[in-house]
Formats: C-alpha cells, sequence, structure tokens
C-alpha cells in the first residue's frame, strides 16, 4: 500500500511521510488522521498539526507541546488497538520498537507529560526521552561462543559459559510454589539488553527498580536460609544425577522438538533436533541440513501480507544451544525475538508467563538444568501434581519481530505473524522419572471424569 496515496489530507500526507518503522500501513494511517483530527477540533491545550510538523522536520531543535485532551484511562484506541497515546506515536516517528511506556520519560521542558496531572497529554516524541536501561538479567553475545562438550550421561553439571543459579532465586519452602510466589515481579515482559563486551550469556541484577525490590539480596537473607538454598541446589543435582543413573531414565534420541507457526497454524513438519546446536533462520537454503530450519523454504497459501513482510525481516535468526548446564537462545538476526520460559521466568523473579524481549545480536539463557533440578527435589515430597505441574516449564515459545503481551497489540502468542514452539524432551524424561515410582492422586479431575 502506498501511504500518500492512501492518504487524502495533504496534513497528513505531510506527516506520514516522517514515519519511521515497519508498522502496518492501514493503522499508521488511522493513528494519523485520528490525529489531525484532534489537534484541529481541541478548543485547550497546547500545540498544533503545524507544531508537530516542524518538530519531527527540526530534530534536535526546540519544540512546543503538541497535545491532546486525555481520555478517561488514559489510553487511545486507533482501529481496534487502544494504547497509550504518547508511545503510539513515539512507535509511529521516533522509536518503531519501544516496547512500553516503562522505557519513555519526558524531557524537563514538556509542560504536558503523559504522567502529570494534566487533562492534556503531550504526544510530541521530541518531548519524550527513552530511559537508558541499566545492563539486565542477561547480557548478549556478539556471537555464540564455542560450547564445552559434556557427555551426556554425566549429571546436570555447572557450565563455565553458564552463570550458575543464584540460590536466591529459590523459594526457600515449598509453600510458595512452583509457578511463582508473592516475591514474583508483576511486570509481565521484560527487556534483555546488550552488553556487547562479554562473549556469552552472563547474570545481572536487575531488569527495573520495580522488579528489583521482588529479588532478595544476600545481605537480605539469613545465613540459615543461605544455607537452606544451598543443600537445596545440591540435593537437586544429587537427585538429578541418581535419576540419570535409575531405570526409570531414558535419555532421549532428541533434545529437542521445534514447530513452526504463522498466526494460529503450523507451517510445515515439526523439526527433531540431535545435534546440540540448531539455526532457525529465514533463508531458502536448498542444501538440506540436519542442524538448520531454513523457514524461507516453507509455502503457505493462506499467508497474508504482515506475516510475509514480518518473515522477510527474520534474516540469520536465532541459534539455540544445548549442554547438560542450560538451553541457550542466541539472536544473530537485525530484529527482536520474544522469548516465553516458564523455567526463565521462575529463575528471575517474574510472571510465570512473562516475555522477554531479546534485541538483536543478543543471547538469553532460556533453561537451567539446575533449577529444574532444585525443583523436582522439592516437588516430589509435595506429590505427584506438583512433580507433573512442572512438564509446563518444558514448553518454550519464542516470536520474531513482533512480540505479544500485555504491552502489545497482541495478546497471545497466536496473534503473531511468526512463532516457533520448542519441547524440551530432557526435562520431560527427568520428569517422567521422577512420577513413575509415585502414585496419582485417585479423584484426578479430567476431561473423562
Amino acid at each position: 500500500m502506498n501511504l500518500f496515496s492512501s492518504a487524502s489530507d495533504p496534513a497528513v500526507k505531510k506527516l506520514l511521510a516522517f514515519k519511521v518503522g515497519d508498522e502496518e500501513e492501514r493503522w499508521v494511517i488511522k493513528a494519523v488522521e485520528s490525529l489531525v483530527k484532534k489537534l484541529r477540533k481541541k478548543k485547550t491545550g497546547a500545540g498544533t498539526v503545524e507544531d508537530l510538523e516542524y518538530a519531527l522536520a527540526h530534530l534536535g531543535c526546540p519544540s512546543k507541546c503538541v497535545t491532546i485532551p486525555r481520555s478517561l484511562d488514559g489510553r487511545l484506541q486507533v482501529s481496534h488497538r487502544k494504547g497509550l497515546p504518547h508511545v503510539i506515536y513515539c512507535r509511529v516517528w521516533r522509536w518503531p520498537n519501544i516496547p512500553s511506556h516503562h522505557e519513555l520519560k519526558p524531557i524537563p521542558d514538556c509542560l504536558y507529560p503523559y504522567d502529570g496531572r494534566s487533562d492534556q497529554i503531550c504526544i510530541n516524541p521530541y518531548h519524550y526521552q527513552r530511559v537508558e536501561q541499566t545492563p539486565s538479567l542477561l547480557a548478549t553475545a556478539p556471537s555464540p561462543p564455542i560450547m564445552p562438550s559434556f557427555p551426556m550421561n554425566s549429571g546436570i553439571i555447572s557450565s563455565p559459559y553458564a552463570p550458575s543459579i543464584s540460590p536466591h532465586s529459590i523459594p526457600p519452602s515449598p509453600a510458595s510454589g512452583y509457578g511463582g510466589g508473592n516475591s514474583l515481579s508483576t511486570h509481565s515482559s521484560m527487556i534483555i539488553n546488550i552488553n556487547s563486551a562479554p562473549d556469552s550469556p552472563q547474570s545481572y541484577s536487575s531488569i527495573s527498580p520495580q522488579a528489583q525490590t521482588s529479588v532478595a539480596s544476600p545481605s537480605a537473607l539469613s545465613d540459615d536460609d543461605d544455607c537452606y538454598n544451598q543443600m537445596a541446589i545440591q540435593n537437586g543435582l544429587v537427585m538429578a544425577r541418581n535419576i540419570q543413573n535409575s531405570s526409570a531414565y531414558m535419555e532421549p534420541e532428541y533434545w529437542c522438538t521445534i514447530c513452526y507457526y504463522e498466526l494460529n497454524s503450523r507451517i510445515g513438519e515439526p523439526f527433531k533436533a540431535s545435534s546440540s546446536v540448531v539455526t532457525v533462520d529465514g533463508f531458502t537454503d536448498p542444501n538440506t541440513e540436519a542442524d538448520r530450519i531454513c523457514l524461507g523454504r516453507l509455502s503457505n497459501v493462506n499467508r497474508n501480507v504482515i506475516v510475509e513482510k514480518t518473515r522477510s525481516h527474520i534474516g540469520r535468526g536465532v541459534r539455540f544451544t544445548c549442554t547438560d548446564a542450560n538451553v541457550a537462545v542466541y539472536n544473530l538476526s537485525d530484529v527482536p525475538v520474544f522469548v516465553q520460559s516458564r523455567n526463565a521466568s521462575f529463575k528471575y523473579n517474574l510472571l510465570p508467563m512473562a516475555v522477554c524481549r531479546v534485541p538483536p545480536h543478543s543471547s538469553m539463557i532460556i533453561f537451567d538444568y539446575q533449577l529444574l533440578a532444585s525443583m523436582l527435589n522439592k516437588a516430589r515430597y509435595d506429590g505427584y501434581q506438583h512433580v507433573y505441574e512442572l512438564q509446563k516449564m518444558s514448553f518454550i515459545r519464542m516470536s520474531f519481530v513482533k512480540g505479544w503481551g500485555p504491552d502489545y497489540p497482541r495478546k497471545d502468542v497466536t496473534s503473531t505473524p511468526c512463532w516457533i514452539e520448542m519441547k524440551l524432551h530432557r526435562p520431560l524424561s527427568l520428569i517422567d522419572a521422577v512420577l513413575s515410582p509415585m502414585e496419582p492422586p485417585e479423584n484426578t479431575i479430567s476431561s473423562f471424569s
């Protein structure tokens, strides 16, 4: 679609010329048309259409506030999508990948910031600054490190390339649950920022001031708690080794199965990975490789324009690596990817269904076997159902380019254009080995009861 031919108002056409990013064009046109109408109709507030055009055309120069009336809930609806107005127009004209208002703060000269008490909201993109993120939970690797080789029967041991799990991220008692307790951050999404110095994923302290309050520091814990958690980790590792040596445990032939989806439809056949390194990219290389999935080769007669556009940005895609210590993802592309992993969420005190944004050329540990071992060790004392519940951790979802969750127009992963689901077989085998000698509850509620 041609943006300029679709807009009839000259003022709208001028403003569309400053658009950045690849947001859906019809939605952008409606967002700009709606804004122009509001600016022309308003009787109070500051700024005009011309003032906005000046701000967009003269980067870095002082400009006026450009305001629209604040709605009852503070949000603006554009074509069935609701969002905060200053975030919407910052995405249109300045930062197309801004995930939420948490990364925006007004400049000192702005008289009508969103977080002010005025009944007007300034939507001038150049009256907001992007908040500099402190290094987050996991830093990035410009290129994947060479992973050490571990024999698969050696037990779950720490890798020198992976951060060892902090004992403070494990609940001190089973009462806190396995899906996250009250200490979990209320954030449903988070940003994994680039720190290009290290060669491998490393652990950092926080994701935001709010999230920091939910993570206990060593000084906040008693020596008894620290000893308890260290013991829980060691017991978990011993138990994991015992499980692997037991007759109930069977080492799976494949460490994971990957399925590719476009919206809510699976495309192509499931890919079963035996190699410890697997690449998923957007190319169409005809050479079939055992450790590579080329999404560009997959056809779909029902593919729409948005999916096509998203696929064109996948490029070098992502690389997954599996060791006895963890599973990690490396974003090799020039666009972000979004990961949902219950295991990672629990480890870093996020909500169970949190979605993590991994920027280009960054990395993230998406599954920690040491954490699973500790959780299994506790869950087996609480009964069959608690162990069974841990199977949910074995499924990881990841979308390309477009995110989902409360801070995005897409609330579910099935609304994202391109995404994959990874099923981890080794955690499932470990859980099955623990479940096999246990007695299931007699009155289990199921679809057959």
